[in-house]
């Protein structure tokens, strides 16, 4: 499988000066897709969320050190992979299923990540054949709000370098104060509390991951999303959520349950939105683990 998957590699990709050693864009149907492919064993497909670029890490990278192939490609709008691959989830579900083709992979553990929840629904509705469960991790079911749609297309459309500029800078300057500022959207604790908590390792994770961050035109894409279909889907699922996450409440989770009937739903004691950092951050590894094997 490894073989196939390398040979397929070298057929199918162009290379850039520009990219990550690492990283390489799949030409398909629907335009280049940039990806990044690990490990070996089983292919995990992990579809990061909103804001995230290549260089996001929330720490499904080390699946490749627990006998999985790790694909992370980036989504339409992100770094190399142009908006009009497939703005929508679901002309995003259909281009990731040609990346598979292409890859020569037949079939994916898929995890879908907060703002990628859409597509990750879209991608084991229009393509079922080719997913075999989905970990749903502080995923986005429901359709965005009227007036977050606006509010983020005008924070993270053509002035998003400016946004996240700022961003960079008050992390460098006033690391703290920005923490703080960013998480307040992102849980129903006190936010001043949750970043007098954590440890030094903690924190540093959330400010390598908030260093990360750029928009590009897929947030853009995303705030648009929807995967209307009642029609229950049959892959196995396990749903992650956060217990104090303001920003994707439970009902969320309750449109997954109904949509993915074998589910296990698990809701774990993270201080916000980023469950994969904090308190719960080995329970949700463990459970994730666990599922996936």
């Amino acid at each position: 499988m490894r073989l196939r998957l390398r040979d397929t590699y070298m057929m199918h990709t162009v290379t850039s000066a520009e990219l990550p050693a690492d990283s390489a864009v799949a030409r398909t149907r629907h335009g280049p897709i940039e990806y990044r492919l690990t490990g070996t064993g089983p292919v995990v497909l992990v579809l990061k969320g909103g804001h995230s670029s290549r260089d996001t890490h929330l720490g499904h990278e080390r699946l490749a050190e627990h006998g999985f192939t790790v694909l992370e490609p980036s989504r339409p709008g992100y770094d190399r992979t142009p908006a009009s691959a497939g703005c929508s989830a679901q002309a995003a579900a259909d281009a990731l299923a040609e990346l598979l083709d292409v890859l020569g992979i037949a079939r994916v553990r898929l995890i879908a990540i907060s703002a990628a929840g859409h597509t990750g629904i879209e991608l084991a509705r229009r393509h079922p054949q080719r997913v075999d469960r989905v970990s749903f991790e502080s995923a986005v079911a429901l359709p965005w709000p009227a007036t977050m749609r606006r509010g983020g297309r005008l924070l993270f459309g053509p002035v998003q370098p400016l946004i996240w500029g700022a961003v960079r800078t008050g992390l460098r300057l006033a690391p703290s104060l920005m923490l703080r500022a960013q998480l307040a959207p992102l849980t129903t604790l006190n936010a001043a509390q949750v970043v007098r908590e954590m440890d030094p390792a903690t924190r540093e994770r959330y400010l390598a991951a908030y260093r990360s961050l750029w928009s590009g035109r897929g947030f853009a894409c995303d705030l648009g999303h929807d995967s209307p279909s009642t029609v229950p889907l049959g892959q196995p699922a396990l749903i992650l959520s956060g217990a104090y996450d303001r920003s994707v409440p439970s009902a969320h989770g309750d449109r997954l349950a109904r949509v993915f009937p074998n589910h296990e739903r698990v809701v774990v004691e993270s201080e916000t939105h980023f469950i994969w950092f904090g308190r719960a951050a080995d329970e949700v590894w463990d459970r994730r683990l666990a599922f996936l094997a």
